[in-house]
């Protein structure tokens, strides 16, 4: 079975001057902060450890991972007052659901849980969005650049690079610009590695037979959660430097099929002091590990979009209450045909789970929303007895006043 999740990570228009090699050794740092130095856009960051940039206010030879932004003070918080769309932009594949025998089997770290005290959440612009869905931002060169950074934190050496156009998959329909531009560069490397980096950022590292050591069990649908945490944990030492989180945080989760059978997810994020930073991290600065049909490591894929964002400022946000009536009301974006809801419309009762979270997938603005579980009726979808299948509703969790749509 192979990995269909096409995770989005981003960077930022980076200076090439400041672009050195791997020449002394890589320190751990924490994720990106939510807001840039000085109020600015997130441009100046970088993914993990993909590019290597001297920290800010060091000396030049000590290199990090990237420009760590600083956390700002509550006072220099930005307040966001210009409007936003809150439309979300989903796939061609069926409907967002998740098949479990209970809600408790979905649960994860997300530290979006429904009770939060917070009153406003940051919002960013995606620099990387444009109107045909194709994540556009870095050049030739910087894309080269992350995969042979990329390579360096591996260990292993790039031998050819290929490069992958907008026109190679579109004609018509954009600027010639656009069609110009670069949408991922191929590095292909020694140990039988492919390196492909996108025009957003987004790094995948794929491997011909990355063995697993022999006293782990890695697969989609033969794993624990207890193995797979202890695969995990495993995963999270030997990729330490590729990885670079100062508190990495193992999970798996495991969404079922019809007849029951698990279909395991492995994910790593990197924990702070901070909950909305938190909150950032988890959904939107992750990794995700996957694993081929004969338990090895097949792919590595690395995630952080607010590389790419700009940040445009704090919203206040609706109350889960605020956000629960907006869904009862049928003020939601989801792909769940109505036919699937119980008697057409959801009620209070059918609601299994709540949690806040931002999704990255290519919208114009990174936001927050609340992530509502429904179960569905079971009498639409032939599945095995006691499986429950649970839809996904989101509701928009800016004040409306702030959303253009």
């Amino acid at each position: 079975m192979k990995n269909k999740d096409i995770l989005l990570d981003a960077i930022g228009d980076i200076d090439e001057k400041l672009i050195p090699e791997f020449t002394v050794k890589k320190k751990k740092h924490g994720i990106l902060k939510r807001t840039a130095i000085g109020g600015a856009c997130a441009a100046t960051a970088v993914i993990a450890c993909m590019i290597i940039l001297p920290k800010m206010n060091q000396n030049s030879n000590d290199i990090a991972p990237y420009v760590e932004k600083q956390q700002t003070s509550d006072s220099s918080v930005k307040v966001g007052k210009e409007k936003i769309k809150s439309y979300i932009q989903f796939g061609d594949m069926g409907f967002e659901s998740l098949m479990a025998y209970n809600i408790s089997e979905l649960d994860t770290p997300n530290p979006g849980k429904s009770d939060l005290a917070i009153s406003s959440l940051p919002v960013y612009r995606n620099l990387a969005y444009n109107n045909l869905g194709m994540a556009v931002y870095l050049s030739e060169k910087q894309m080269k650049e992350i995969a042979q950074n990329t390579a360096s934190a591996l260990d292993i050496d790039v031998n050819d690079t290929k490069v992958t156009y907008v026109k190679d998959f579109v004609q018509d329909g954009a600027s010639d610009k656009l069609l110009n531009s670069a949408t991922s560069v191929d590095a292909e490397c020694s140990n039988k590695t492919t390196i492909t980096v996108y025009g957003d950022g987004q790094i995948k590292v794929s491997f011909e037979k990355q063995a697993i050591h022999s006293g782990y069990k890695f697969s989609y649908d033969n794993t624990s959660k207890a193995e797979a945490q202890k695969v995990l944990d495993y995963l999270s030492d030997k990729y330490a430097d590729l990885l670079c989180y100062e508190n990495a945080v193992c999970y798996s989760v495991a969404d079922r099929t019809y007849s029951g059978d698990e279909i395991r997810s492995y994910y790593i994020y990197n924990k702070s002091n901070d909950v909305v930073q938190d909150i950032l991290n988890f959904n939107l600065s992750y990794s995700k590990f996957a694993p081929d049909d004969n338990g090895n490591l097949m792919c590595i894929w690395l995630n952080n979009p607010l590389c790419a964002s700009k940040y445009i400022g704090d919203y206040p946000i609706i109350t889960e209450q605020e956000a629960t009536e907006l869904l009862l009301g049928g003020n939601y974006y989801s792909t769940v045909p109505n036919d699937y809801i119980r008697n057409g419309s959801i009620s209070k009762k059918d609601i299994a789970k709540t949690e806040l979270v931002y999704r990255n997938n290519r919208e114009e603005y990174y936001q927050p929303y609340y992530k509502y579980y429904v179960e569905l009726d079971p009498s639409v979808i032939d599945m095995a007895d006691g499986l429950k299948n649970y839809g996904i509703f989101y509701v928009p969790a800016i004040e409306h006043e702030y959303l253009a749509d």
